[in-house]
């Protein structure tokens, strides 16, 4: 319960620096993965729509996401929202294969990798299992059921 109530907060620091960072300089993240996303977007019609914009509405759910799971407030629903966002921010937000130098591609790579890293950290945030205090008050909520149901049965 320690673990989990430390582990947290230290797992959604870097999801809420990215989103603040993010918010803030957008054109730098945006121009990383613009040739990746401009394609996509136009194929699907959406050519007003430009990557600046993706990149900040990514941000913003990214800094809302980590901060609710921070605070472990709807644990699983946060980090399932940040699983999805890391997975787009591993796919798109570092496309090392499109480096021509040998240095900047294993920087880019590097960074890939770390957003695996975060990525599967989140998916087993989201699948962890409920705390001791979930399960009692699931236990009692089902018991006053059946002690109901079995009032009913008992007046029928």
């Amino acid at each position: 319960m320690v673990f989990r109530s430390l582990a947290r907060p230290l797992l959604a620091s870097w999801f809420v620096y990215s989103g603040i960072q993010t918010i803030m300089d957008p054109q730098s993240r945006a121009q990383r993965s613009a040739p990746v996303v401009e394609p996509i977007m136009s194929d699907l019609g959406l050519t007003d729509v430009s990557a600046v914009d993706l990149v900040k509405v990514h941000g913003s759910v990214s800094l809302a996401a980590a901060s609710v799971f921070a605070v472990s407030r709807s644990p699983r629903l946060s980090a399932t929202v940040l699983t999805g966002l890391a997975a787009i921010t591993a796919a798109v937000g570092r496309p090392f294969w499109r480096e021509d130098d040998p240095q900047v591609r294993a920087n880019e790579r590097d960074h890939f990798l770390k957003n695996l890293a975060l990525l599967g950290a989140v998916m087993f945030a989201a699948t962890v299992g409920h705390t001791p205090r979930h399960k009692a008050r699931k236990k009692n909520k089902k018991d006053k059921a059946k002690a109901k149901a079995a009032e009913r049965t008992r007046s029928s």
